[in-house]
């Protein structure tokens, strides 16, 4: 085999050069510098509490050992997602729910059932970078729609509307927003609901962050797991609702009018019986991973919260100022248009040793935009806004 006449498909032809923030902080750590990290997103990783013990003895269950596939889960781990939702008011049928790894694997096999080749699904702006990643590796194609700022974030109905074309598949609606936390109305919602109708598009909601509102507030959209009016596809899973990133499981969870219903379920059969990717262990020890997990979340939201707060009150009359979020693991700070995002970054990790999002990491339309995680030791986090501040304030 001659690997110069090796050829790759184009769907993985991505650009893998390190950007200059990447080449940074890489060559700072090896230098021994002091970093802040305002990025992380890994709650295994910042010094939040864990009931381990419960958490070792869930995945001890002997029944690991028997395996008995079935391309929506097994029926007793679909069962709790089931009571979980009940909770919410909320009665969601088990026979409407497949299992996945993640809610990537998600999105992937959705984008599957849905789309033919050069086909298009709506996502927002600012989003996930994991979009583009995923449309490519399933030959999809992204049309955007805005989520816009002006005292409070919110869904831009209009650019929804002139987005769809004659290819649109589905809308992705993301609640709460990442990385702007802003959670979905009810008005806004149901008007989604009627465009969808009205062009014949699936919705595809990503729930993961919505059980981490910073406060309660009347007319949010609470869950979709309950719509009944159009095709829809609730995504959820324990990787940021319980904290539980490395047990790998998620879920969908199908809706919508009876026919279309039973069509989607019968091809979504066929999709995760060809690839089988839950495992058991992790399905065999949902219940007490559920038990673990009220205390995880509890641990999470008590570290969003303060962190927030203490966002919201160090930038207040200073040069740079903290946008208004709902929830969600991330904060926005704006600061002066008199350098690039990039070079913001850049100069704040170099010279402060705090390293954080340029906002074009999460594709924002326009400049001055700085993201940060709000999942940091609250120690370390208090210091590094500290030092943001001050630094916007003498440049």
């Amino acid at each position: 085999m001659n690997p110069s006449h090796m050829t790759f498909s184009k769907r993985t032809n991505w650009h893998r050069q390190p950007n200059k923030l990447s080449r940074l902080i890489d060559s700072l750590r090896k230098n021994g510098k002091s970093i802040i990290d305002l990025t992380i997103s890994n709650p295994t990783e910042c010094g939040i509490g864990y009931p381990e013990e419960e958490i070792l003895s869930a995945i001890s269950n002997p029944s690991v050992f028997h395996y008995e596939p079935d391309p929506r889960g097994l029926l007793s781990a679909r069962e709790l997602v089931c009571e979980f939702y009940k909770k919410k008011n909320i009665v969601v049928d088990p026979s409407n729910i497949f299992l996945t790894a993640s809610t990537s694997e998600a999105y992937s096999i959705i984008f599957k059932l849905l789309c033919n080749v050069g086909e298009n699904i709506l996502v927002p702006k600012p989003s996930y970078p994991l979009f583009d990643y995923l449309a490519q590796l399933n030959d999809v194609e992204l049309n955007y729609y805005c989520v816009r700022y002006d005292h409070e974030w919110q869904v831009d109905i209009d650019s929804i509307k002139t987005a769809i074309n004659k290819d649109t598949k589905a809308i992705v609606l993301i609640n709460p927003h990442n990385p702007t936390g802003m959670y979905l109305r009810q008005n806004d919602y149901r008007g989604i609901v009627a465009l969808a109708k009205e062009n014949n598009l699936s919705l595809i909601v990503d729930e993961v962050f919505i059980d981490y509102a910073f406060e309660s507030e009347e007319g949010r959209t609470a869950s979709t797991a309950g719509e009944s009016e159009v095709l829809t596809f609730t995504l959820n899973g324990i990787s940021k609702m319980m904290g539980l990133p490395q047990m790998k499981l998620g879920w969908i969870i199908v809706n919508g009018q009876k026919p279309i219903i039973n069509e989607a379920l019968e091809r979504l059969d066929i999709i995760c019986d060809t690839f089988l990717s839950v495992n058991t262990p992790v399905q065999v020890a949902l219940p007490k991973l559920f038990d673990a997990g009220k205390i995880i979340q509890q641990n999470i939201l008590t570290r969003i919260r303060s962190n927030y707060s203490t966002l919201i009150t160090q930038t207040l009359n200073s040069s740079c100022s903290a946008l208004t979020a709902q929830g969600g693991w991330y904060g926005i700070v704006r600061v002066p248009r008199i350098k690039s995002e990039e070079e913001w970054a850049l100069q704040l990790l170099e010279t402060k040793g705090v390293y954080l999002f340029p906002g074009y990491f999460f594709d924002f339309e326009d400049d001055g935009y700085l993201i940060v995680s709000l999942l940091t030791e609250s120690f370390a986090f208090q210091k590094a806004v500290s030092e943001i501040v001050d630094y916007v304030s003498t440049v």
